[in-house]
C-alpha cells in the first residue's frame, strides 16, 4: 500500500518524489570519486544505442568511431585503442580484427550489462595500461529469489533485439542465465541512401543483413562459509555477417568465449578487510573477407582477400585490504596472430600481418585512501610493471622492419613504474574541489611493433606508400596529466566540470615513412610505408555537465565536451603537422525530461562542431558542425515499462566525425551517422 501511495502522489507531481525518482541515479554517481563517472543500465536501455560504444556517448568525454551499424570503437577525451583500458568485470579482452572490426567493447552483451564504470585520466593502478582512462563493464548479478526479466526491442532498418534472463538467489548459492538475439539490415542515412551503398558491394548484399549476433552467457556462485563466495561466468558470442563499408571486407564471423573465475573472502578482521582471487580466459576468433565486394580478377576462391585472426588472453589477479590501503598483483599473456590472404598472379599470397605475437605482463600495486579531516581526502596509488613483447621470429617480417626502421628486433622487455595523488576537498555542504596529479605507462600493443602488410608490388612512384608496417623500436607512452574540478550538489540539482591538461612523452602516432634502406622487391627507393612513430604530444580540454529539478516533475539536463591535441614535429620521420590526428571536435547536448516515477517523457539537443583541427600530413578530411534532435518517452504498468523513442528526428545526413587513420584496410569510404531512427522497447520483469 505505501508503493501504491507513492505513485499517487507522483501522478500529482509533488516535486519531493520527483526527486526521490530520478535525482536517486544523479545521487548515486554523485557519490561517486569525482574521477569517476558510470553509465547506468536505465540510461542503455531507453536509447537506441546498439552496443557499449555508441551508448558510452552518452557521457561527457566520450565519442566514438564507425565504421558499420554496430561495433562503434571507444574514444575518451581523444584516447584510443590501447592508450584506453576497456575490461569487462576487470577482466581484460582484445579484438582480434587489425580493422578494429571487434573493439573489446564490442564483446558483450547489454543484456549482461549492470552499468558501466569509468575513470577519466591516468587515475587507475589496480589496472596494467590505463594510460588515458579506464571503462569497466560490470555485468548482472542475481537478485534475491527468482527473476526473469525479458526485452523486446524492435526499430528502423528491420532491427531486432530479444533478450530473456532467468535468475535465482538466496544465502547459500545464486545462478543466472540469460540469451540474446540481435539483428539489422543495413541503416540508412538522412539522404535515404543504405550505407552499403557508399561502398562496393555486390548488389545481392547492398540490403542483405548488416549483422547477427547471438549471445549466451551464465554465472553461478555459492558461498561454501560464511562471508566466502565462489563464482564462475562463461559467455559465448557469435557475430555473423557483419558488414564495415568503411573497410575493405566484412567480417564473415567473429566468434568470442569468456570465462571468469573468482574467490573472495571479506570480513576477515577489523583489519584485513577482504581477499580476492580471480582468474580469466578470454579468446576470439574472426575471419574476414571481401566475398560481399566486387573486386577484380576471377581468384579460386570466393574472396580475392582475407584474413584470418585469432586472440587469446589469460590472466589473473590477487587483491587484498589491508585498514585503508588496497594492494594486489596483476598477470596476464595475451597472445594475437593474424594472417592475410591476397589473390595475385593466380595464387593466395601469404603474409603474418600480426606473427603470432606474445605479451606477458605482471604488475603490483597499492593504494591509499584516507579521510584526512571533516574536509579533506586523499586518495594515493602507485604500481609497477614489467612487460615482455615477442613476436614469433619465424613468421615476422624482418625485412619489412629493416627497410624502413633499421632493425630486425622482434622482443622488447619494458620495466615502468605508474602512480597517481588526487585530493578532494569540500568547501562547503554544497561545495567540492577536486584535483589529482597522474602518472601512467602503457607499452605498444602487437600490431603497433610487429605488424607486416608489403605492398612493394603494387606501388609505383605514382602511388608510394608500398607497406604498412609496425616499428619494433617504439617506445612506452607516458601520460602526465593534471586535473581540476569542482561539484556543486544540491537536494535539486548537480553540475560538476573539469579541465585537464595531459602531456604525452613518446605518445604513438600514425605516419607515412620514408625507406631507410631500399630493396627492389620489398621497398623501391621511391617507398613510404604507413608506419608508427614516438612522439611527444599535448592534450588539454573540459567537460561539464549537470542535472537541475526546474520545477516538480521536470528536469533540465546537458553538457559538453572539448579537447585539443598538439604534437612535436618529426620532418626526417614524415611528420609535420602540429595537429594530433584523430582528435574529435566539440560536443553539447542539452535537454528537459518530465519524469513522474511511472511514465516520463524526454527530448534533447545533441550538437558536434566543425572538426577542422586534422593532420595534413596523413590527408585526414574535415567534418562539418551538425545538430540533431532525440525525443522519447516510456511508462510502467505493473511488471511491465514500454519505451518509444525517434533519433535524428529531422532525418539530417551528417558525420559523427571522422577517423580511420590507423587501419591497414580502410576502404576510404566515410560512413554517415543513421537518418531517423524509430525504435520501441518493451520490457517484463518479475
Amino acid at each position: 500500500m505505501k508503493k501504491k501511495a507513492l505513485i499517487l502522489t507522483a501522478l500529482f507531481s509533488l516535486p519531493a518524489f520527483a526527486q526521490e525518482v530520478l535525482l536517486k541515479e544523479v545521487e548515486v554517481k554523485a557519490k561517486k570519486e569525482n574521477f569517476q563517472d558510470s553509465l547506468e543500465v536505465r540510461e542503455v536501455r531507453e536509447s537506441f544505442s546498439k552496443d557499449v560504444g555508441e551508448a558510452l556517448t552518452r557521457l561527457e568525454g566520450f565519442w566514438k568511431v564507425r565504421k558499420g551499424g554496430i561495433a562503434n570503437d571507444v574514444v575518451l577525451r581523444a584516447f584510443y585503442r590501447d592508450n584506453i583500458n576497456v575490461l569487462i568485470d576487470d577482466t581484460k579482452i582484445y579484438g582480434a580484427c587489425p580493422n578494429r572490426m571487434d573493439p573489446p567493447a564490442f564483446h558483450v552483451d547489454f543484456s549482461e550489462v549492470e552499468k558501466i564504470e569509468v575513470i577519466k585520466g591516468p587515475f587507475d593502478v589496480r589496472h596494467q595500461g590505463s594510460l588515458g582512462g579506464l571503462v569497466n563493464i560490470i555485468t548482472k548479478k542475481p537478485e534475491r529469489g527468482f527473476h526473469l526479466k525479458l526485452n523486446a526491442t524492435v526499430g528502423s532498418f528491420n532491427f531486432i533485439n530479444l533478450s530473456p534472463v532467468v535468475s535465482y538467489a538466496d544465502d547459500k548459492l545464486y545462478g543466472l542465465a540469460g540469451y540474446s538475439y540481435k539483428y539489422s539490415k543495413p541503416y540508412k542515412d538522412g539522404d535515404g541512401k543504405r550505407i552499403t551503398e557508399y561502398a562496393n558491394y555486390k548488389p545481392p548484399y547492398i540490403n542483405s543483413k548488416a549483422f547477427e549476433i547471438n549471445t549466451y552467457w551464465a554465472r553461478f556462485g555459492f558461498k561454501p562459509l560464511e562471508n566466502h563466495e565462489f563464482e564462475i561466468a562463461y559467455t559465448r558470442q557469435e557475430a555473423d555477417h557483419v558488414l564495415y563499408p568503411a573497410l575493405m571486407m566484412d567480417a564473415i564471423y567473429d566468434n568470442t568465449d569468456r570465462l571468469k573465475v573468482s574467490y573472495k573472502v571479506s570480513r576477515i578482521t577489523d583489519i584485513w578487510k577482504e581477499l580476492k582471487l580471480q582468474f580469466y580466459y578470454t579468446r576470439v576468433e574472426h575471419w574476414m573477407d571481401d566475398r560481399y565486394r566486387t573486386f577484380m580478377g576471377t581468384p579460386s576462391g570466393p574472396y580475392s582477400m582475407a584474413t584470418d585472426a585469432s586472440t587469446k588472453t589469460y590472466g589473473g589477479r590477487i587483491e587484498t585490504k589491508l585498514s585503508d590501503f588496497t594492494v594486489g598483483l596483476e598477470a596476464y599473456k595475451r597472445n594475437w596472430s593474424a594472417t592475410n590472404y591476397m589473390w595475385m598472379n593466380n595464387v593466395y599470397r601469404t603474409q603474418y600481418v600480426i606473427p603470432d605475437v606474445d605479451i606477458t605482463s605482471i604488475g603490483v600495486y597499492g593504494e591509499y585512501e584516507k579521510k584526512l579531516s571533516d574536509k579533506l581526502r586523499l586518495k594515493a596509488g602507485i604500481r609497477l610493471d614489467s612487460t615482455k613483447s615477442e613476436a614469433d621470429s619465424s613468421k615476422a617480417n624482418t625485412n619489412l622492419y629493416w627497410a624502413y626502421h633499421s632493425t630486425r628486433s622482434t622482443s622488447k622487455t619494458d620495466t615502468y613504474p605508474s602512480g597517481n595523488v588526487q585530493l578532494f576537498y569540500s568547501l562547503s555542504p554544497e561545495v567540492e574541489l577536486f584535483t589529482g596529479l597522474g602518472y601512467a605507462v602503457r607499452v605498444p600493443d602487437p600490431q603497433e611493433r610487429y605488424f607486416a602488410l608489403n605492398r612493394a608490388m603494387q606501388c609505383s612512384q605514382t602511388n608510394p606508400y608500398c607497406a604498412w608496417v609496425g616499428n619494433p623500436e617504439l617506445k612506452p607512452s607516458k601520460n602526465t596529466e593534471l586535473d581540476f574540478g569542482i561539484k556543486h550538489q544540491t537536494k535539486k540539482a548537480l553540475t560538476k566540470a573539469t579541465v585537464f591538461v595531459s602531456y604525452v612523452q613518446d605518445y604513438i602516432t600514425v605516419n607515412n615513412k620514408p625507406v631507410e634502406n631500399p630493396s627492389m622487391m620489398v621497398a623501391p627507393s621511391f617507398a613510404r610505408a604507413r608506419s608508427y612513430e614516438n612522439v611527444n604530444a599535448t592534450f588539454w580540454g573540459f567537460e561539464i555537465n549537470s542535472t537541475y529539478n526546474v520545477w516538480n516533475n521536470l528536469f533540465l539536463f546537458g553538457g559538453a565536451s572539448y579537447v585539443q591535441g598538439r604534437k612535436d614535429t618529426k620532418p626526417l620521420k614524415g611528420i609535420t603537422d602540429k595537429d594530433v590526428a584523430e582528435v574529435p571536435p566539440l560536443k553539447g547536448r542539452l535537454g528537459l525530461r518530465y519524469d513522474t516515477g511511472l511514465w516520463f517523457m524526454e527530448g534533447e539537443v545533441v550538437a558536434m562542431a566543425t572538426q577542422d583541427r586534422v593532420d595534413s600530413d596523413l590527408k585526414e578530411q574535415k567534418t562539418s558542425g551538425w545538430a540533431i534532435i532525440n525525443l522519447k518517452a516510456g511508462a510502467e504498468y505493473r511488471n511491465f515499462k514500454l519505451i518509444a523513442g525517434v533519433e535524428n528526428l529531422f532525418d539530417k545526413k551528417y558525420y559523427e566525425y571522422l577517423s580511420y587513420q590507423r587501419d591497414p584496410f580502410r576502404s576510404g569510404v566515410k560512413v554517415p551517422e543513421p537518418g531517423r531512427s524509430l525504435y520501441l522497447t518493451l520490457q517484463y520483469s518479475f
